[in-house]
């Protein structure tokens, strides 16, 4: 049902119009009668009505100008102008106003029905548009957590492709130049402590992140394990410094929030301030590396700290990729020798503080483990944590080097073995069809080129042998089963010209079907 005020000073004339309505549109709509502008304002602000029929010429408040202030209030009401052939050029300024149409007085049924007809309609459409709209806000406020999750989790990973993240960031609305990482990392608990943590969880991620995200307008990344990543834009001019004061306030805040809400100790590493997407990545490394540092003396910390009071030098990021490219080529040799003056750069650094030293190995190496998608983070950071001494930290770095380039192997050779056997199982269901290696290849998603290639390496034949091989030795079979004829046997084992059938057979077995079946034969029992 919708709702109709008519604005008119002659009572005739509003139950007139009323009536004639409610035979035109029975059950349709309720009616509001205002005999002057100014009661035409207070009806329109307290009922909000969909429709308003409002007479140009009233005492008091003018129409015109009580359509300008409905409207002001309303913008989305249907004002329809009555007026008599005196006051046409009233009605031609209302309709600048937005007036949505007018009624010459005496209005006539089909005139009013027509206007109403179409003015229902409008008011059907924009609630459609208005129900659409507000379903995909929902969609939206669904989707726009999985954003920020898949961000930073593209971040934390070094998974940056500009085109992804940008329409990521596009989505979320983020127009950053310049942030940095915190990283807040809970100290792992003994078995029995891991299922307490466990419930309160998601307690302390929303807790976190509705702290975080009113004053700090960040990214908040989920809480994976016990660490959870914050990617934080440094405000417009605010200068370096400042902005390394305020975000060690506010992990001595979050560090509180854990103790006294939760009762829950909290590391917090943050990283040095960088423009653009890789140099968020690289803040979060540097958070993760300080916030690996077990000392005692500071649970919050920041990575520009560690570098100033240590003198140590930032590692460069090509250094550090050329370290990465070794591994994902699986050169141990050369990733061993590259880590090495990684580590000697690092202990010529802090070679008066070892905890920080451990610190940057253990989060160098996760890093390295991220890169490769490898899951040994928690084994690093429970191996080494334990180590307290340099050359001690150094063997077990390297162990865990190897093991990497090591896991990347096998990873390679199961990936290879699983596709041989699905490859292998195509060629054995569809033998008897005239397949060929471009079909296997497409089949488990490869190039003929490398399908090639690989089959060969895994099969020790080629693709063809391994088919021929398979169709042949079915061959013998069916003919020492001596229920088909050679030409049936030859379509049956996926060959179509029965003379190639047979010169094959002739090259692979050492003489033709025929003879094999005599053969055979001769050799069977009577």
């Amino acid at each position: 049902m919708y709702s109709l005020l008519i604005a008119d000073d002659e009572a005739l004339e509003r139950e007139g119009l009323e009536l004639m309505i409610r035979h035109l549109f029975p059950d349709t709509f309720e009616f509001l009668h205002a005999e002057n502008g100014r009661k035409a304002i207070q009806l329109a602000e307290e009922h909000r009505p969909d429709i308003v029929f409002m007479d140009i010429k009233m005492p008091g408040i003018q129409g015109l100008e009580a359509v300008r202030q409905i409207l002001h209030k309303l913008p989305s009401a249907k004002i329809v102008m009555i007026t008599a052939h005196d006051y046409f050029s009233y009605a031609k300024e209302g309709l600048l106003l937005g007036v949505k149409d007018y009624l010459l007085k005496p209005a006539r049924r089909e005139e009013v029905a027509d206007v109403l007809k179409q003015l229902i309609t409008e008011i059907q459409e924009e609630k459609r548009r208005r129900h659409e709209q507000l379903e995909q806000q929902e969609r939206l406020a669904h989707l726009l957590p999985l954003a920020e999750n898949e961000l930073t989790l593209m971040l934390m990973l070094e998974y940056v492709q500009e085109i992804e993240l940008e329409q990521l960031a596009g989505l979320l609305n983020l127009q950053w130049s310049k942030g940095y990482a915190m990283v807040l990392s809970f100290p792992r608990q003994a078995s029995g402590e891991w299922t307490d943590f466990q419930l309160v969880k998601r307690e302390i991620y929303e807790a976190v992140k509705q702290l975080v995200k009113s004053g700090l307008g960040c990214l908040a990344g989920p809480l994976i394990g016990y660490q959870m990543a914050l990617f934080i834009p440094l405000p417009p001019g605010r200068t370096g410094y400042s902005q390394r004061v305020l975000s060690l306030d506010w992990g001595e805040r979050l560090r509180s929030l854990a103790e006294q809400r939760f009762g829950l100790p909290l590391n917090v590493g943050i990283g040095s301030i960088r423009e653009g997407w890789d140099g968020l990545s690289r803040s979060y490394r540097e958070a993760v590396r300080v916030c690996a540092d077990n000392n005692d003396l500071f649970s919050v910390r920041h990575y520009d700290d560690i570098t100033q009071s240590s003198g140590q030098t930032a590692i460069s990021l090509d250094e550090e990729n050329k370290l990465i490219e070794a591994l994902l080529r699986r050169d141990k040799q050369e990733a061993i020798e590259r880590f090495v003056r990684l580590y000697t750069t690092f202990g010529e650094a802090v070679e008066q503080s070892f905890s920080t030293l451990r610190g940057e190995i253990i989060g160098l190496l996760l890093f390295l483990a991220r890169a490769v998608q490898s899951k040994a983070g928690a084994g690093i950071i429970a191996d080494l944590n334990t180590v307290e001494d340099s050359q001690s930290l150094k063997q077990g770095a390297e162990h865990w080097l190897e093991m990497l380039i090591d896991s990347l192997n096998e990873e390679r050779e199961s990936s290879r073995s699983h596709v041989h056997q699905r490859a292998l199982l195509y060629i054995n269901q569809n033998y008897k069809e005239d397949i060929s290696m471009e079909q296997a290849a497409e089949y488990v998603n490869l190039s003929p080129h490398y399908f090639s290639k690989l089959f060969r390496q895994q099969a020790g034949e080629t693709f063809i042998d391994y088919l021929t091989r398979l169709r042949i030795n079915e061959a013998k079979r069916l003919i020492a089963g001596e229920e088909l004829s050679l030409k049936g046997i030859c379509y049956e084992v996926g060959y179509k010209d029965p003379n190639y059938f047979s010169r094959v057979f002739k090259k692979a077995v050492g003489i033709t079907p025929s003879e094999f079946r005599q053969q055979y034969g001769k050799q069977s029992p009577c």
